[in-house]
């Protein structure tokens, strides 16, 4: 993944944390699952341009936990923006004193008046008039809605099937699409693992990376025309394709074999 905006002029404290511990960055790969690639670019101070900053900000977080340093610092120190914590302070309005004034109770005529018209109008008779009323309308709208309903099934029922010899499960689509068009002419994806997933990458025809994607692992490619991901699993990859975040593309009993990106966007096909 090529690197876009440096900011490397700055000290990076996860690295010299790091070295301090006596740690490798090949022992925070495996204890973290964070991405090699992902982890020079955090600790060299610079972004990469796949690395959406949802998995960008979610790394740091990761990495100043496992060494044992202050998250808000991090984000501090790489010029990420940090929600700022509800005060108590904020929070607590405070609401000053209200005197009570004894006034002398007079009657209230217009809410006598108000409570007699309710009294009124809200007699069982009222109540019984209203149920015939709505029990009239619902007859008048059975009588006119059911024989119409019925009138229309059967009418759908003596349609034959223009199929020419096929059933209905033949004519299934089984190819979905997703809109994804590249803004720089050029076809990228980001996948990243959400269980061991064997894989197998051709770009531009070419084949890439054949191997098992490791559990939390995330890798990305670049070509000029087309991008082939086919394998096992691979419904369970979150994908980000031509910088815009897809997410899973399967779920429940669906089974995707082969995923087909291009400039325009994302094939999936059973």
């Amino acid at each position: 993944m090529p690197p876009t905006d440096s900011n490397s002029d700055k000290p990076s404290i996860l690295k010299s944390t790091r070295e301090a511990k006596g740690l490798t960055l090949e022992i925070v790969h495996e204890a973290t699952k964070i991405p090699m690639d992902a982890l020079r670019a955090i600790e060299e101070g610079y972004s990469v341009r796949l690395l959406s900053p949802f998995y960008y900000r979610g790394f740091i977080k990761i990495y100043a936990e496992f060494l044992g340093l202050d998250v808000g610092e991090m984000y501090k120190h790489y010029g990420l923006n940090q929600a700022p914590a509800p005060s108590s302070a904020s929070s607590a309005v405070s609401t000053p004193p209200v005197k009570s004034l004894r006034r002398e109770a007079r009657p209230n005529v217009f809410l006598e008046q108000t409570q007699e018209s309710l009294a009124s109008i809200f007699k069982p008779q009222t109540f019984l008039l209203i149920f015939k009323i709505i029990g009239i309308l619902v007859l008048l709208f059975l009588l006119f809605k059911v024989p119409g309903c019925i009138a229309s099934h059967m009418h759908k029922g003596t349609v034959p099937l223009k199929s020419r010899g096929q059933s209905p499960s033949a004519r299934v689509n089984h190819e979905s699409s997703v809109q994804a068009p590249s803004a720089d002419n050029k076809v990228e994806v980001a996948v990243r693992a959400s269980k061991d997933i064997w894989l197998r990458v051709k770009t531009d025809d070419q084949v890439v990376f054949q191997s098992t994607l490791s559990k939390g692992s995330m890798e990305s490619w670049t070509a000029e025309n087309h991008i082939e991901l086919s394998g096992r699993d691979i419904e369970l990859l979150d994908m980000e394709v031509n910088g815009k975040q897809i997410g899973f593309l399967g779920g429940g009993d669906r089974r995707i074999k082969k995923v087909l990106i291009t400039q325009e966007g994302l094939t999936v096909k059973k």
